[in-house]
């Protein structure tokens, strides 16, 4: 799933530069629902991170910074991944040079989340709904319980809350959406997806 740096991503990152001069503060991205999120998904899995690195790379418009992560899967949940996938993200810092982007996802070595990825047209964020589609993965240190929160560490209660047109109540994360079943609703989502041959 490594995604180079191509034309697409060179128009992004002028928007965004060119955005950030502006005096932009955040990225508005409108959630998708769990559905939508699940079929535009190439690939869903429950994945550590490994390592963060950024690098310089040439655009069509220019040079920018990217930031490539490794993960290692730890389960596939949607498509096939191998031990261990990179994903690139615009933004990032190469010594004294940052570029940052609004809303971008930041990781570090030991993340553990349930990641929807699409990489198709070589995205500034491979994340379905540039960071919507990143669920962190917490433990409870008393209980050892898992759960699931959104990229916020907002407690996700039900999938049925990711992209509701209402903002859904705030649960405790004592009742927050346990893994194993957030694994049970993407399956079951996978499954109810039209194959194609």
């Amino acid at each position: 799933m490594k995604n180079r740096g191509g034309a697409g991503r060179g128009l992004a990152a002028a928007v965004i530069v060119a955005g950030l001069a502006g005096g932009l503060q955040a990225a508005s991205v409108v959630a998708p629902t769990f559905d939508v999120m699940a079929a535009r998904a190439q690939a869903v899995f429950v994945g550590e991170t490994l390592d963060v690195r950024s690098r310089w790379v040439s655009t069509s418009s220019g040079r920018a910074i990217v930031t490539v992560v490794t993960f290692k899967v730890i389960r596939t949940l949607k498509g096939e991944l191998g031990g261990q996938t990179q994903l690139e993200f615009l933004g990032g810092t190469v010594g004294e040079y940052r570029m940052e982007v609004p809303g971008m996802p930041r990781f570090r070595v030991g993340d553990e989340d349930v990641l929807f990825v699409d990489e198709r047209g070589q995205p500034a964020s491979p994340i379905v709904g540039f960071m919507h589609g990143r669920f962190r993965v917490l433990e409870d240190p008393r209980s050892g319980r898992r759960s699931v929160a959104r990229h916020n560490f907002e407690p996700l209660a039900s999938v049925s809350d990711i992209g509701a047109a209402t903002p859904p109540a705030r649960v405790p994360s004592a009742q927050a959406l346990s893994l194993a079943a957030f694994e049970a609703d993407i399956a079951r989502a996978v499954r109810r997806q039209p194959q194609v041959r």
